[in-house]
């Protein structure tokens, strides 16, 4: 039996009842804790009526029988926020009872209601409800309020004298729900508390097993030996020495393990998650979207959020039409002399938003398989076919998939497949090689492919907006279409929504993933400028783009994406200016600390290069994520690369444990290496 939460539809609905009747029935097994207490002490009731049962003491404790935080308010006091208390959880062998206080959502601090705190526990909960007159909808009312913050109970608990009507409407709403009764002491002695604890002995056993049966579901003894039998993980040899971890759970920068630990993803879960894990107006919009539809096929069918999105995304991009200067940059018109047989002259099309398109797809590799299709095709419907070659960057990744494999040619990950890959040239990312290659082999490439500002699976390397700036308008003079593979720079994570506004430049087409939709669900988008879109603006049906995916704009995924550019468009999050800064000070040692080749910063993102080499595979790499969840951080080094990436709602707290973690990594390598030497 793990820790457990017990919390109530509202003030006096028996939770320090329940506490009793729980702890007096299973003995010392339990502990008990109610952080924050006002009025009379629940704690020094449960520690006189049973005198056995250890009673950790709250955080914090006043006398007036009002809520917490208007408490603190009399007392000239604080509130911390709820993940600080989250981490003051009292240590014990044994699992804690944990009481709440009020509702659910009662007001905790100035910024938040306790509902943040349920979910930084991220415990198994009990809901209690007073059986009283009105039972039914109080319960029903606070199930439905936090199932819609991703909160489903246990069981729920009615207090009070018994009342079989209120308990089988409930579970007529909840079908899957145990729902006991329990009730209270006749008298309010060690005797009394007793004696009702012996009477209902039966339901409190039938709870415990409830409980127990779905915490076991979850954390399997076995379940490591089923994994290694029947899953196959990504980018992990079959002969793994280091077990996954087991996560049963997540919360703003936390994963919840089944062992009990708490670790901070310090990479949002490989770049995924943007605001941090369930954040309630994500997963509030993914609510409202389920009531409507799961899944509409996408060829011939919309809907109104990938409609909204596409708008969305397309207002934050703006093309080279209106750009001072910009003329001299773009590719050929639309309306070539050669085109294909069969092929109406294009005139403009009536798009919406700026002129743009947005494709649909459903990860990042498929978004950059888009793009790349799309710039051939623009270039066939030219009648310029011959334009066959891609022209990558050293250390740049764009996914799986054999196009993007083709455009990236990493040795250590596609190296297998070089026979299989059509013709790309993998460049230094240097404006000089570019333009020497562009110069003789300019008339056969159809498009310059790279990650804006940071190549990242390549090693989190680095480049400025100016040299940015500076490959672009080399492509843009030899005629070549420009792809902006932004799946992991989009989004806001290096100061700006798109990484490539730093750098003032205009890409033909943008590549967008990961964070489309918060991290909440996979989507992804090809954007694509109004002269790209011109050249498919033809009543010849076979001109058609024929591409396409089974969950193409899945409208839960997009509801989530609305939700999440709404906010990102209409106040631009601070965190990653915050983290920039914060990189820069707490980490600017280690940029002289012996073994360290290099700290790079920009945004959210900071990357710490050892000098051992040996790329991805290099033996550093699985050192230093020991190390670091040795601290309570899950990080996955880039082989001699350990690097941070954490979501934007990461408290100051958690980035300190981030930096000491990776601080420690660094000094733990140093001294294995050293001694192997």
């Amino acid at each position: 039996m793990n820790d457990f939460l017990v919390l109530g539809t509202d003030t006096d609905a028996g939770k320090t009842t329940f506490a009793l009747l729980w702890l007096a029935h299973f003995g010392d097994e339990f502990a008990y804790w109610k952080p924050l207490e006002t009025g009379d002490s629940d704690s020094a009731t449960i520690r006189r009526l049973l005198p056995d049962v250890r009673v950790h003491p709250s955080i914090l404790r006043f006398v007036e029988s009002v809520a917490p935080l208007l408490a603190a308010r009399l007392h000239r006091q604080s509130i911390p926020s709820a993940s600080k208390l989250s981490h003051r959880k009292p240590e014990d062998s044994r699992p804690l009872l944990i009481e709440s206080f009020g509702g659910p959502f009662s007001p905790l601090n100035d910024e938040e209601l306790q509902i943040a705190l349920i979910d930084a526990f991220a415990l198994p909960v009990v809901l209690v409800s007073s059986s009283a007159l009105g039972a039914i909808g109080r319960t029903l009312q606070c199930l439905v309020a936090l199932e819609s913050r991703g909160i489903v109970p246990r069981a729920v608990v009615l207090v009070g004298k018994r009342d079989e009507f209120a308990e089988d409407q409930i579970r007529r709403q909840r079908p899957s729900l145990p729902v006991f009764s329990l009730k209270p002491p006749g008298a309010w002695t060690r005797e009394g508390v007793a004696m009702a604890a012996a009477d209902q002995a039966e339901a409190l056993r039938s709870l415990r097993v409830g409980m127990e049966r779905e915490t076991h579901a979850v954390g399997d003894d076995d379940l490591l030996a089923r994994d290694r039998d029947c899953v196959w993980h990504p980018y992990t040899s079959l002969r793994e020495s280091e077990p996954p971890l087991v996560c049963v759970g997540a919360q703003d920068e936390f994963l919840h393990l089944a062992d009990g630990r708490g670790v901070i993803d310090g990479i949002s879960s490989w770049w995924t998650i943007l605001h941090g894990h369930r954040y309630p107006p994500l997963m509030q919009a993914l609510v409202e979207a389920v009531k409507k539809y799961d899944h509409v096929h996408f060829a011939g069918v919309t809907h109104p959020a990938a409609v909204e999105f596409a708008d969305l995304l397309l207002s934050t991009v703006s093309w080279f039409e209106g750009v001072a200067g910009a003329e001299s940059l773009k590719p050929r018109p639309v309306s070539s002399p050669t085109p294909l047989p069969g092929l109406r002259k294009a005139s403009a099309p009536a798009t919406p938003a700026n002129g743009g398109r947005v494709f649909y797809s459903d990860n990042g590799s498929t978004a950059v398989e888009v793009a790349l299709k799309m710039a051939y095709q623009f270039w066939c419907h030219l009648g310029e076919p011959a334009r066959m070659r891609f022209v990558g960057f050293e250390h740049g990744y764009h996914g799986d998939t054999f196009g993007a494999m083709a455009v990236g040619r990493d040795p250590v990950f596609f190296g297998r497949f070089e026979p299989l890959l059509f013709p790309a040239d993998i460049l230094p990312l240097s404006p000089e090689r570019l333009d020497e290659h562009l110069q003789k082999l300019g008339k056969q490439t159809a498009a310059v492919i790279l990650e804006p500002l940071v190549q990242g699976a390549g090693g989190m390397r680095m480049h400025t907006p100016d040299a940015l700036r500076t490959l672009f308008n080399i492509a843009k003079r030899h005629g070549v279409l420009f792809i902006a593979d932004e799946v992991m720079t989009g989004g806001g994570r290096l100061g700006t929504l798109w990484a490539h506004q730093q750098a003032g430049i205009h890409p033909d087409l943008i590549c967008a993933g990961k964070t489309l939709a918060g991290g909440v669900l996979p989507l992804a988008a090809t954007l694509a400028a109004p002269h790209i879109v011109a050249a498919w603006d033809t009543d010849d049906r076979r001109c058609t783009f024929f591409h396409g995916h089974s969950f193409t704009a899945n409208p839960l995924a997009c509801a989530g994406a609305v939700a999440n550019w709404r906010l990102l468009t209409a106040q631009f999050p601070e965190a990653p200016r915050r983290m920039e800064a914060f990189w820069k000070e707490s980490l600017a040692p280690l940029a002289h600390a012996s073994g360290v080749k290099e700290v790079r910063v920009l945004g959210s993102i900071v990357a710490v290069e050892m000098m051992k080499d040996g790329g991805y595979l290099a033996e550093v790499g699985p050192c230093m994520r020991r190390s670091c969840l040795e601290k309570g951080v899950l990080l996955r080094p880039l082989g001699n690369v350990l690097y941070a990436m954490p979501p934007f709602c990461t408290s100051q707290d958690s980035l300190d444990q981030i930096a000491d973690a990776m601080i420690a990594a660094v000094r733990q390598v140093r001294l294995e290496f050293s001694q192997l030497a």
